[in-house]
């Protein structure tokens, strides 16, 4: 086997360092690239409801133009300029993740839970004075617009939602649960005018030679 054939194999046999080595010996380096740079954590796509020309938005402090620019700069930004937004989304329910965060969210066992954590205006949420109603408004659209698109079957909607102080968790019921043969999955939602979207392909979400969401 001539040398190009030889790296070829090393390569396949190479491992991810979350198979590699147990949670305890990660570096804090390794740990950042899991929740922001992974299999299970990838920036989201975010883009205007409806592109330029589209609808606008409104913020607390005015509205957004519908012909902004919308960047994804990367989730570990220092900073957010008029204009740029960032997003990463999480799959929090996943082992390696909990592994990472030496913690798991309540409810794992029974839903998959994803975090959207970013910098980034969220047009539909409710002021603080405005009535219970508004919220309840918020929710009921985020049920519409937030899911889980497997390929090949029908989409896992939103159950519910948790806010979270860098953005918001969103439960999918695991009843009808997610499988290989699924391929890709996209998680998608709507905030206002802007659609966050993440692709995710499982045959790179296996931890310990499982499919772990």
């Amino acid at each position: 086997m001539g040398l190009a054939g030889a790296a070829g194999v090393w390569a396949a046999a190479a491992k991810e360092f979350w198979d590699d080595k147990f949670p305890e010996n990660w570096s804090k380096d390794e740990i950042d690239q899991l929740l922001n740079n992974s299999p299970w954590a990838q920036k989201a796509a975010i883009n205007f409801n409806g592109g330029p020309g589209g609808a606008g938005g409104y913020l607390y402090g005015g509205a957004v133009a519908p012909g902004s620019r919308v960047i994804y700069e990367g989730a570990g930004a220092a900073k957010n300029e008029g204009g740029t937004y960032h997003a990463a989304v999480v799959w929090e329910s996943a082992k390696p993740v909990c592994a990472a965060q030496k913690s798991t969210p309540d409810g794992a066992k029974d839903f998959y839970i994803i975090g959207l954590i970013g910098t980034y205006p969220d047009a539909a949420k409710p002021e603080p004075d405005e009535a219970a109603s508004a919220e309840e408004q918020r929710v009921e659209m985020l049920r519409t617009y937030t899911k889980l698109e497997r390929k090949g079957d029908s989409p896992i909607y939103l159950d519910h939602i948790q806010p979270q102080k860098d953005g918001e968790w969103f439960y999918f019921s695991r009843l009808d649960p997610i499988k290989m043969a699924h391929k890709e999955i996209t998680f998608t939602t709507k905030l206002g005018p802007l659609e966050f979207k993440a692709k995710f392909p499982l045959k790179d979400m296996m931890y310990k030679g499982k499919l772990e969401l």
